[in-house]
């Protein structure tokens, strides 16, 4: 890496926007880097990714929020699941949360019930309201299912015997 002669040193914190525990993943591999340091005549070359990934990221985030509508569909990535609900990545840098109550039109107790870190879902944009830092965007995975009771009278008929399982009892 770097010009003939010359090493140049990246450390592992700069080298993605994301924790690496892997590094041996970017051996061989060529990116473009941002000097942070040079001295000793160009002997002694610190150089970072990171900073170069982040603009990309933050100036995609921008064209992303200008172009978000309500009721927009999108493919995301769960990220992390807390006790009301899950976060989704919708693009890098901009994450939605799916309430626990708009995961699944059945009732959940615990999110890990129906989705886990790294899933990719399709989610609906239910509301982007004012936040401290961005944006905050509800979203729902049950909307772009749709409603199982609009379509319950094509596949039970009255009458009709049906074998199910008790689930709880009120």
């Amino acid at each position: 890496m770097g010009l003939p002669g010359n090493r140049i040193f990246c450390p592992i914190s700069q080298i993605d926007t994301a924790y690496v525990d892997q590094p041996e993943q970017y051996v061989g591999q060529t990116f473009q880097f941002l000097v942070k340091k040079l001295t000793e005549g160009g002997r002694n070359i610190v150089v970072s990714r990171r900073e170069l990934l982040e603009a990309e990221q933050e100036q995609a985030r921008k064209v992303f929020m200008q172009s978000l509508e309500l009721d927009s569909v999108f493919t995301g990535r769960v990220t992390r699941l807390m006790p009301y609900g899950a976060f989704v990545e919708l693009v890098p840098g901009v994450e939605g949360m799916v309430h626990i109550s708009e995961l699944s039109w059945s009732r959940l107790e615990k999110p890990e019930e129906v989705v886990k870190p790294g899933d990719k879902i399709q989610v609906k944009v239910l509301r982007i309201e004012p936040g401290k830092k961005q944006k905050k965007i509800a979203l729902s995975v049950k909307q772009v299912q749709g409603d199982p009771w609009t379509n319950i009278d094509r596949e039970y008929q009255p009458g009709q015997k049906i074998t199910g399982k008790v689930t709880r009892c009120a």
